[in-house]
């Protein structure tokens, strides 16, 4: 037990310690963040807080996890490596759109073709067990895209993308290692680590943010964890104490708050006409900071929520098989973005006049 705590320190102190020199240095070369338009701060503030994320984390991966299973997942580190530089070339200059998909997809073909983290079958779902490898491979590799451009959009106001991935990998973590896979425990307390020393200095009021250098490697590896996960407890037999019956509910709940703003703001701007890849302030923290006025507050409002409705879930998916669970969880995503829809217009109303705390 002791490795992942020592584990989780070294990624926190090194993060803790590395982010305000970074600050200083992107302050110097004026690699900073603009407010305004459709960004919800004020002035500038360095970005590229991602950049050290990684260092933690690999740095702690190097220090504590051994050395075969490094080189037994060298292909993990790689596919890391391609999402990493996209997301600093698109922090110091903006990278086209299809180029980072396609690098998103060269990284996820790494991850399942050479790693073979991939689904082999769906479990029951839909009375469909054994699937052929093509499918599993393409459903593998589209939810890994999925869940990183996904939880790339939540990360629009201080804290909040930091706090839901260190929750999420505190789930997976537990569970790894109650199950005995201490590989993937230990990557994941090295990831939360290195989270945890960059949230210190972007809760409210932000003295860096993550950008899309942190934003996309946090997302694809929670992606990746997500996918394992899944795989992992499916192949767990009947009898274990740790097994979800609900394999995909399970999974899918834990990633489940990025996937739900990104899927309702997509159905939002097309039912207005808009492009469904148009910025704008319509996202789930936009909407909460209306009513609760500052961006801890908002964090703690989401965060309360993904716990409740995600923890329901997955206790739930102990019990019931996934078309149960599906249907749940899609019921409640409806119920929510029917009061969203409900109560914005009121929000905007009464605080409209008036400019959030940032």
């Amino acid at each position: 037990m002791s490795i992942f705590f020592y584990a989780c320190i070294t990624a926190l102190l090194c993060s803790f310690l590395l982010m305000p020199l970074l600050a200083r240095f992107l302050r110097r070369r004026q690699i900073m963040d603009e407010g305004g338009h459709r960004r919800i701060h004020r002035g500038l503030v360095p970005s590229m807080g991602g950049i050290i994320i990684c260092v933690a984390f690999l740095f702690a991966i190097l220090m504590w996890m051994p050395i075969h299973s490094i080189i037994e997942r060298r292909f993990e580190l790689a596919a890391i490596s391609l999402i990493f530089f996209s997301g600093i070339r698109d922090d110091m200059a903006p990278l086209r759109p299809l180029y980072k998909l396609v690098i998103q997809i060269v990284a996820a073909i790494i991850i399942v073709l050479v790693g073979n983290i991939c689904i082999p079958s769906l479990y029951g779902l839909f009375g469909i067990y054994q699937i052929p490898e093509v499918l599993g491979c393409a459903l593998s590799i589209l939810f890994i895209i999925l869940v990183t451009n996904a939880f790339n959009l939540i990360d629009g106001i201080d804290g909040l993308a930091a706090v839901i991935a260190i929750t999420a990998f505190a789930f997976l973590g537990i569970w790894f290692f109650l199950v005995g896979n201490v590989v993937e425990a230990l990557r994941m307390a090295c990831i939360i680590g290195a989270i945890g020393g960059f949230l210190y200095y972007n809760w409210q009021p932000a003295s860096i943010f993550m950008g899309d250098t942190g934003s996309l490697v946090v997302g694809f590896i929670l992606s990746t964890s997500a996918l394992s996960f899944i795989t992992f407890n499916g192949d767990l037999p009947a009898g274990s104490p740790f097994k979800f019956p609900a394999v995909f509910g399970t999974g899918l709940a834990v990633v489940l708050l990025p996937l739900f703003d990104t899927v309702r703001i997509f159905l939002l701007r097309m039912k207005q006409g808009k492009s469904p890849f148009l910025p704008d302030k319509q996202h789930l923290h936009h909407v909460v900071l209306h009513a609760v006025r500052t961006h801890a507050k908002t964090v703690r409002v989401i965060l309360a929520g993904y716990i409740i409705v995600a923890g329901s879930i997955i206790v739930a998916g102990k019990f019931y098989r996934d078309w149960i669970i599906l249907t749940g969880g899609i019921l409640v995503c409806i119920t929510v973005d029917l009061l969203l829809a409900r109560n914005i217009g009121k929000w905007i109303r009464k605080y409209g006049g008036r400019q959030a705390a940032h």
